[in-house]
C-alpha cells in the first residue's frame, strides 16, 4: 500500500486491521551466523523528503523511484557489510548512505526517515525462524525522534491497563542506528496496544490502538512514525512479510466543547453512553463561560448523547446524539437562541476538526459563523488601508451560512486585518469597518468564531447583551 506524503498529515484510522500475513521475527543484526542467506528490504518513511528514491546496494540498483510509504520486497544479499545509498530519483547524488552489517539467518529492513537533524536511516534486524503453531510475534521499533521512551502494553481489548508492560523502554533507535527489537510472542488473535511514557507512575496512556488482529504465524514489524492531528504524537506503521504497509493510528477521539449561545450563561457539559442520564459527579467539562471553548479531552469512539446544562444543574438545556468516529477530532458548540425558530434556535453544532499541521511556513484558518443577526451568510475578507482609505482585499471565505463552519484555508503565516461582510455586501460589519488584527503563526491550526450579536437585544437577538466579536481558538 502506498501512503501519500506527507505522512505527518495522515488521517487514516483503522480499528481492526486485516489479518497480517506471516512476517519475520527479531534477531541479532551482525556476525556471520548460520541458516538461510540474509534478506534485505528498503522502506521509505521520510515524510519531509521532497522526492522519491533510487536505492543502490553499492553500485547495484535494488529499487527505482521508491515513494514515501512504500517498501521493496525482501531480496537475498551477501553476508557482511553493505552500503545502501538513497539517491533522489533521476540523480546520482547520495541523499543518505546507510552502512549495514547483515548475517545468515536474518532479515533486515533499512528505513529512510526523518531523524533528529533531517534525513537519516535506521536498520532493523529480525530472525527468520518459525513460530510454534498458533503463535504470532510482534516487533515494535521507535523511529520517531520526537517521542519519549515508551512502555507498551499488549492486552485483550477490554481489560484495564495491567501493572507490568509487555515491552518496556522502547526508545528512539537513533540517527543511523541499528536495532534488534525485542519480540513479543502471543497467540494469534485480537489485541489492544497501549503505550505509557517510561517511568510515568500515573499510567497515563499516550497511544491506544483499539482492537488490532494478528493472524497466527504473523511477525509484523511495527514502526513508530511521527504524526500530527492525532490524540497521539505517533502512529504504528505495520510491515508484513510481503512488505505491505498498514497504519495503526491512535483510535481515541479528541473532543472540545464551546459555549457560543449568546443568551446563555455558563454551562456544564456531559457525554453519556448507553442511555445514561447526566450525573453531577461525572461532567465532561463544567462552567464553560459564554464565548469560550475548553481544551481537547479524550473519549473512546462510539455513540454518545451530548448534553449542555446550566452550570451546576443536570437538567438538559440543549442536547444531541453524536457518533464519534475513531481517531477524529470534534468540536461541539452551543449556538442560537431558545426563543427563535430554526435555523437560529438553540442547538448543538458538532464540527469535524482537522488538526494536522499545515505545510511549512503556512497556517490553517477556518471560520465558524454563530452570530444570528448578520444575515443568512457571510464572507471573511482581508482589509488593506492606503491613504486613510480601507478597502476589501482577498475574500478568504465566501458565502458561509449561519451555524456553519468553513473548510480550513491554508494561508501564509503573518499578520492580517480581517473582517466579516454579509454575502453580497461591500461594507464590513465586524467589529467595525476597520476590521480586526489577527496574527497567524506558522505551523498553527486556527478557528475563528463569529459570535455575539450585531444588535444585542434586538428582534433577532432578544435577551442578548454580548456584542458582535471574533473569538479566536487554537485548534
Amino acid at each position: 500500500m502506498h501512503i501519500s506524503r506527507p505522512f505527518a498529515a495522515l488521517a487514516a484510522v483503522l480499528l481492526v486491521l486485516p489479518l497480517l500475513s506471516c512476517g519475520n521475527g527479531s534477531t541479532s543484526g551482525s556476525g556471520g551466523g548460520s541458516g538461510a542467506a540474509p534478506t534485505l528490504r528498503i522502506v521509505d518513511l521520510a515524510y519531509n523528503a521532497p522526492y522519491n528514491f533510487d536505492v543502490l546496494n553499492g553500485s547495484t540498483s535494488i529499487a527505482t523511484n521508491l515513494g514515501y510509504g512504500q517498501a521493496t520486497t525482501f531480496q537475498t544479499v551477501t553476508p557482511g557489510g553493505l552500503t545502501i545509498k538513497f539517491e533522489p530519483t533521476g540523480t546520482t547524488t547520495t541523499a543518505v548512505s546507510a552502512s549495514v552489517s547483515v548475517s545468515n539467518g536474518a532479515t533486515y529492513s533499512v528505513i529512510a526517515l526523518e531523524g533528529t537533524a533531517g534525513l537519516t536511516y535506521i536498520s532493523v534486524g529480525q530472525n527468520n525462524t518459525s513460530l510454534n503453531s498458533g503463535q504470532a510475534q510482534i516487533n515494535i521499533v521507535n523511529a520517531a525522534p520526537n517521542v519519549s521512551t515508551l512502555d507498551f502494553y499488549v492486552t485483550d481489548p477490554t481489560v484495564a491497563l495491567p501493572a507490568t508492560p509487555s515491552l518496556s523502554s522502547v526508545a528512539y533507535v537513533g540517527d543511523a542506528g541499528s536495532v534488534t527489537p525485542t519480540p513479543l510472542t502471543v497467540a494469534g488473535g485480537t489485541y489492544r496496544i497501549r503505550a505509557v511514557v517510561n517511568g510515568d507512575t500515573t499510567g497515563t496512556v499516550v497511544y491506544d490502538s483499539g482492537p488490532v488482529t494478528f493472524a497466527a504465524g504473523a511477525k509484523p514489524l511495527l514502526v513508530m512514525t511521527p504524526v500530527t492531528g492525532s490524540a497521539a504524537t505517533f502512529s504504528l506503521v505495520s510491515l508484513d512479510a510481503d512488505s505491505n504497509l498498514t497504519t495503526i493510528a491512535d483510535q481515541r477521539v479528541q473532543v472540545r466543547v464551546g459555549n457560543f449561545a449568546p443568551a446563555t450563561g455558563p454551562v456544564d457539559t456531559y457525554f453519556d453512553q448507553n442511555g445514561n442520564t447526566n450525573v453531577v459527579t461525572t461532567p465532561f467539562q463544567t462552567n464553560v463561560a459564554q464565548n469560550l471553548a475548553g481544551g481537547y479531552q479524550l473519549l473512546l469512539p462510539g455513540a454518545y448523547h451530548a448534553s449542555f446544562t446550566l452550570a451546576g444543574q443536570t437538567n438538559e438545556l440543549v442536547g444531541s446524539d453524536l457518533s464519534l468516529a475513531a481517531g477524529t477530532s470534534v468540536s461541539v458548540f452551543a449556538a442560537g437562541i431558545s426563543s427563535l425558530a430554526s435555523p437560529y434556535n438553540l442547538q448543538l453544532l458538532a464540527l469535524r476538526d482537522d488538526l494536522r499541521a499545515p505545510a511549512t511556513g503556512m497556517a490553517k484558518l477556518r471560520v465558524v459563523y454563530l452570530a444570528p443577526d448578520i444575515g443568512s451568510s457571510i464572507d471573511l475578507v482581508t482589509l488593506t488601508t492606503a491613504n486613510a482609505i480601507t478597502t476589501i482585499g482577498q475574500r478568504i471565505i465566501v458565502s458561509l451560512p449561519y451555524a456553519g463552519a468553513s473548510p480550513y484555508a491554508s494561508l501564509p503565516a503573518g499578520s492580517y486585518t480581517l473582517a466579516v461582510v454579509p454575502t453580497g455586501a461591500s461594507t464590513p460589519v465586524l467589529p467595525t469597518s476597520a476590521g480586526t488584527a489577527i496574527v497567524l503563526t506558522a505551523g498553527t491550526v486556527n478557528t475563528l468564531v463569529v459570535a455575539g450579536c450585531q444588535t444585542p437585544g434586538g428582534v433577532t437577538c432578544p435577551g442578548v447583551t454580548t456584542p458582535l466579536q471574533f473569538v479566536p481558538l487554537s485548534d
